[in-house]
């Protein structure tokens, strides 16, 4: 089977986590950012992840996907019930345009294969400087401002239950929270609490996804 993904992409790494941990074989094919075509061949529209099966039949949605794959290979326990995610996520919700004027200026400027191109560099920041109403420049220029709003909520969240808490499996949880945090380690100078440090690494480890840590700005 195939995933279509983006590296900078939430969903996606939904995705990769629930495929690592469940030890599905997959290939994994980073699309450009302004690869429109091969979307909407795929699924009929541009979006990903797309999971690809062996048939050929492609399913969209990363939670759908994520649930297909959860139930593959019995050998691997199966996610956890959601039980937190709702709670964390609506911390993350308060300061939404504050995270994407972190993120989305940073995520063209650290080689990430869907930004491979200058043109999908150009497709990616058109459409992200109208989302937040600001060029890529300005918000870089207010990363003071932004990084405060954002570690003042990472501050502020309940207690994240580390995987080896349960016998280092996987939890829907997991799957909802860990690429909000994950895609923030790209903000170099980003105070993160310790215990928060530590949730990313365990479930980084666990489900074999990379952090963006060596590679802030």
């Amino acid at each position: 089977m195939k995933l279509y993904l983006y590296d900078h992409c939430p969903f996606c790494v939904r995705v990769e986590m629930a495929a690592h941990y469940k030890q599905i074989p997959h290939e994994k094919v980073y699309l450009l950012n302004d690869d429109e075509a091969t979307c909407l061949a795929l699924i009929g529209s541009k979006q990903v992840p797309i999971l690809q099966l062996d048939d050929g039949q492609c399913i969209a949605e990363s939670l759908d996907i994520a649930r297909l794959l959860d139930q593959m290979n019995d050998d691997v326990p199966a996610l956890r019930p959601l039980d937190m995610a709702n709670t964390v996520t609506a911390h993350f919700d308060t300061v939404a345009m504050h995270t994407r004027c972190l993120l989305y200026p940073r995520n063209i400027m650290i080689g990430l294969p869907e930004f491979a191109t200058q043109s999908a560099r150009d497709y990616f920041q058109h459409k992200k400087e109208k989302t937040i109403a600001r060029t890529f420049a300005q918000a870089m220029q207010e990363t003071a401002e932004h990084q405060a709003a954002t570690q003042a909520m990472l501050a502020s969240l309940p207690a994240l239950p580390s995987p080896a808490q349960y016998n280092n499996t996987l939890g829907w949880d997991d799957i909802m929270i860990y690429p909000l945090l994950r895609n923030l380690t790209i903000v170099k100078g980003l105070q993160f609490p310790p215990t928060v440090i530590d949730y990313i690494e365990s479930v980084a480890d666990l489900t074999q996804t990379d952090t963006y840590f060596d590679h802030a700005v």
